[in-house]
């Protein structure tokens, strides 16, 4: 399909940049600048992290999806992996103002996009999210 982008990579943090890379075309194409576009490539970063942390806790032997596609209005991104379920209900989100190094993902991620939906289909977890652009080349 021509509105849309899959890669899928080994669950290594090494690639989390090429993640990064095709996140950052992936906006300009839709023609997201700035800001938005540094906020949405950090939230795609955040949420690939988190699998390959805690889904799969640091086997690089394992494997997560990532699709980037244009929606109406703006952008989706979709990450499946086959790792632990998840359950964003149990997460603690950390407030934003407490000294810690991690735990900030979920805050981020929520921060930064308009809707994050999470399931198992299966074995397999899926994140989509989705954040709406005024500017998209594809709307």
């Amino acid at each position: 399909m021509g509105d849309q982008v899959e890669i899928r990579v080994a669950s290594d943090t090494r690639w989390l940049a090429l993640i990064r890379r095709v996140t950052d075309e992936f906006c300009q194409q839709a023609g997201v600048e700035g800001q938005e576009r540094h906020a949405l490539i950090l939230a795609v970063d955040e949420a690939a992290s988190n699998v390959i942390r805690h889904a799969y806790k640091g086997d690089p032997s394992q494997e997560l999806a990532l699709t980037w596609r244009w929606i109406e209005g703006g952008i989706e991104i979709e990450i499946r992996d086959q790792g632990e379920p998840f359950d964003p209900r149990k997460a603690t989100v950390l407030p934003p103002d407490e000294m810690r190094l991690s735990g900030r993902g979920l805050f981020l991620m929520r921060s930064i996009m308009d809707e994050i939906e999470y399931r198992r289909e299966g074995s397999t977890n899926l994140v989509c999210m989705r954040k709406m652009i005024k500017t998209s080349v594809k709307n």
